[in-house]
């Protein structure tokens, strides 16, 4: 009877917390993938940038944000940050070639210098993302 209600405790235990994952998962998922409906589709003089909230980063790290291709898009390196407080929100200038089917797909990685490999962001390393649009003057 205590192994059944164990074993209930651990289930239930593993629901909220998978529960509360999937609040988060339009953010990210646990490979650092992030996928953004866009609100509308940008007018011809506007273009995409997508900001990126940054909690608290270890120390010598930062989030590099890449294409479904693996190209690099852009990073969030913190600079003068004292340790323990947010590193703030970085905005990225994104390509027209990432917005598919009124989507954006991108990858997220920590990279942390020293370490060998990359991996996904944290709930606390990583607190969100927004695309806003920004208005655009051609050259002539």
């Amino acid at each position: 009877m205590m192994l059944k209600r164990f074993t209930l405790v651990i289930f239930a235990s593993l629901c909220l917390f998978l529960g509360g994952g999937i609040q988060y998962s339009h953010a990210a998922d646990l490979a650092g993938q992030v996928t953004l409906a866009l609100p509308r589709t940008p007018a011809h003089d506007e273009a995409v940038r997508v900001r990126i909230s940054a909690g608290v980063l270890p120390r010598r790290s930062s989030i590099v944000v890449r294409s479904m291709d693996g190209r690099i898009l852009g990073t969030v390196s913190p600079f003068g940050v004292r340790p323990g407080q947010p590193s703030g929100v970085y905005t990225i200038p994104l390509p027209e070639r990432v917005l598919k089917d009124g989507k954006v797909s991108l990858v997220l990685q920590l990279k942390q210098k020293g370490a060998k490999g990359v991996r996904a962001p944290s709930a606390e390393e990583f607190l969100g993302e927004e695309l806003v649009y920004i208005p655009i003057t051609p050259f002539d």
